[in-house]
């Protein structure tokens, strides 16, 4: 490590000792660095059209989903569900910080629960989760072992019913009391911690407009143009920072 990295590290750990109620903002490009599937990577996006026939954002759809739902778990199941990533270990210090009352809460758009399956119990899923699916009818819940698994249509064991994956698809409402308590969330932070994502990102635009706290952190592996308006930023995989905070 150099010296100037080294020197955020240590503004970044005492930040974060010192903050009463940190909250942070975990982008989509934590879960791309974790291998989870990412759709609009654009070799894959080419892949999919030449394969369905259909682009991924036609097909990860909500009118799709009701309207051809046999093709659109034959994508779901063998794009989206292909690459669900593996936990790096930095997500765990995310963790540690829960259990210490130092991080409130996880605000994400993403949809492979990295947060949640490193422990973290305090997370706003604002897109839901692969992981958690539920049948419409009688509300049973179904894992993403089960809908991959099954042939065919994964319909409920319990009622017949097709069972609807546990995310939004394109063209669906994010529930407005989940963005509303999440932004209160982020009005109550006196550090925000945004990580994954730049600050003109859909999730950073939607949230930065209720932080008035003193510290903004930004960790990210690629420049923008509006990093200048974070207190601290650090580039690089924000999964491998967190390990080298060693908390």
């Amino acid at each position: 490590m150099d010296k100037k990295y080294d020197e955020k590290l240590k503004w970044l750990r005492e930040t974060i000792d010192k903050s009463q109620y940190l909250v942070s903002l975990v982008g989509v490009g934590i879960s791309t660095q974790c291998g989870c599937t990412n759709y609009r990577e654009e070799n894959d996006a080419y892949r999919c059209e030449e394969k369905y026939g259909y682009s991924p954002e036609e097909m990860f759809n909500a009118s799709f989903f009701n309207t051809r739902p046999e093709l659109f778990y034959k994508f779901y199941k063998t794009e989206m569900l292909r690459e669900l990533g593996e936990v790096e270990d930095g997500l765990y210090a995310l963790k540690r910080l829960e259990d210490q009352g130092k991080l409130k809460c996880i605000i994400t758009r993403d949809i492979f629960s990295l947060p949640r399956r490193a422990g973290c119990k305090n997370v706003y899923e604002l897109h839901g989760s692969v992981f958690d699916n539920i049948c419409p009818h009688c509300k049973k819940h179904y894992s993403a072992e089960y809908i991959k698994n099954c042939n065919g249509l994964p319909k409920c064991d319990n009622c017949g019913t097709v069972i609807r994956p546990g995310v939004s698809l394109i063209g669906e409402m994010v529930d407005n009391a989940l963005i509303s308590n999440a932004a209160s969330e982020v009005q109550k932070a006196d550090t925000l911690l945004v990580m994954g994502c730049n600050l003109k990102s859909m999730l950073a635009e939607i949230f930065l407009k209720y932080f008035e706290g003193q510290r903004l952190i930004l960790l990210n592996d690629q420049e923008h143009f509006a990093d200048c308006k974070a207190d601290l930023v650090i580039y690089g995989k924000p999964v491998d920072i967190l390990a080298d905070l060693g908390i």
